[in-house]
């Protein structure tokens, strides 16, 4: 029996052991915890904070970058329509040096008698243009980069079509068509700035109101120029060359002038 007890009662390892044990299992018990309630729903709460407020900065960017897409566009169809009219504004009418002649080389005449470096119309959007003509011993190539052959005179005409493009095409092949060289363009306007020899003034005037185009010195050109697609809500009207107003329907908008001196119209004024 005494041998028996002795087994029973437990050595002195063997407690420090159990109570290591026991100790070790309450730490664990202690430092294993959850959240409550209240701070998963303020987490979550910022959460979602951020998620908005990041996805409040992309459509703000967004917004900008289509903005700034839309008005580089309609600078762009404006920049390319006004430099096509002004290149050839400004040798219309121009005379070239005939090394034909004899004895002497001289200059020739500005223009084709049948065929007038400046024409144009006034009317509605579909009527207005403008004819700029340049003999071919001037410049070889047209409004559209062609280069004509067995033609004297170019004469490029712009005007707007049906959808809402700027075209231009040479007058003298019969077998030209116009093409379009800017989108987007709503108005086309031209007004002209004619001599008064007597008096000697300007007035600008429609082509209607002119009474001799050899005495117009300068064209002013308008356009407005809208952008392709809307990038706006559009709560705010705009102004049209003749001073219009103009509904806002959600796309960008600008109008641009130029006033375009005739080169080759000298003499009419002192």
């Amino acid at each position: 029996m005494a041998r028996l007890a002795r087994r029973l009662v437990p050595t002195t390892k063997a407690v420090g052991a159990c109570f290591f044990v026991r100790g070790f299992e309450m730490r664990v018990r202690v430092n294993v915890h959850g959240y409550t309630l209240p701070e998963l729903l303020i987490g979550l709460s910022l959460g979602l904070m951020v998620i908005a407020a990041a996805t409040a900065a992309y459509g703000v960017s967004r917004q900008t970058w289509s903005n700034m897409a839309a008005i580089d566009a309609v600078h762009a169809n404006a920049r390319i329509a006004l430099r096509k009219i002004r290149e050839h504004a400004q040798i219309a009418g121009a005379a070239y040096l005939d090394k034909s002649a004899s004895p002497n080389t001289q200059l020739s005449s500005n223009y084709s008698a049948g065929q007038p470096d400046l024409q144009g119309e006034n009317g509605n959007k579909a009527d207005e243009h403008v004819a700029l003509g340049h003999w071919v011993n001037v410049y070889d190539r047209d409004c559209q980069g062609n280069q004509p052959k067995g033609i004297q005179v170019i004469r490029n005409d712009f005007k707007l079509n049906a959808d809402k493009e700027l075209t231009c095409k040479d007058l003298s092949p019969t077998s030209s068509t116009y093409q379009a060289l800017a989108e987007g363009v709503e108005d086309f306007q031209v007004r002209y700035a004619q001599a008064n020899p007597a008096a000697q003034t300007l007035q600008w005037k429609t082509a209607d109101q002119v009474s001799a185009m050899s005495q117009v010195l300068a064209i002013e050109v308008c356009l407005r120029v809208a952008s392709v697609t809307t990038v706006s809500n559009g709560s705010t009207a705009s102004q049209g060359c003749a001073g219009e107003t103009v509904a806002a329907d959600g796309r960008l908008r600008r109008v641009f002038r130029r006033v375009i001196t005739l080169r080759n119209r000298d003499g009419l004024l002192p």
